[in-house]
């Protein structure tokens, strides 16, 4: 059920996030910087609510955040994603890894030590 929390939580801001880029020009470094930024930040909103890891939610985030940037492109350019420059289509790559890496890479806090808790 987490998980599934979790994902919608990653949809909501990919959502969000897909209409507010979508009010900017969607080429350039900066749209690259927005991209890599929302991918992770899909990764961490869903990550904190499902709390599990794992390569088929770094599959999921990844989506999410490939569709959201995806969205923003269709918004950005007046329905038209056929005008979308390379920079615009590397950000949702990027986007995408950045997301995916940032599942696989997470840890909860805590989880990382490898000392056994403190006998109170």
């Amino acid at each position: 059920m987490r998980r599934i929390l979790g994902l919608a939580a990653g949809a909501a801001v990919a959502a969000g996030s897909a209409v507010i880029l979508g009010e900017y020009a969607f080429a350039g470094v900066a749209v690259m910087g927005a991209g890599v930024v929302l991918g992770l930040f899909v990764a961490e909103v869903a990550l904190s609510v499902a709390r599990t890891p794992g390569r088929g939610m770094a599959v999921a985030v990844a989506l999410l955040t490939a569709a959201g940037l995806v969205w923003a492109a269709w918004i950005a350019t007046g329905e038209r994603l056929g005008t979308v420059p390379a920079s615009g289509w590397l950000a949702v790559a990027g986007g995408a890894a950045a997301a995916a890496l940032r599942t696989l890479w997470w840890r909860t806090p805590g989880r990382n030590r490898t000392e056994p808790a403190p006998a109170d």
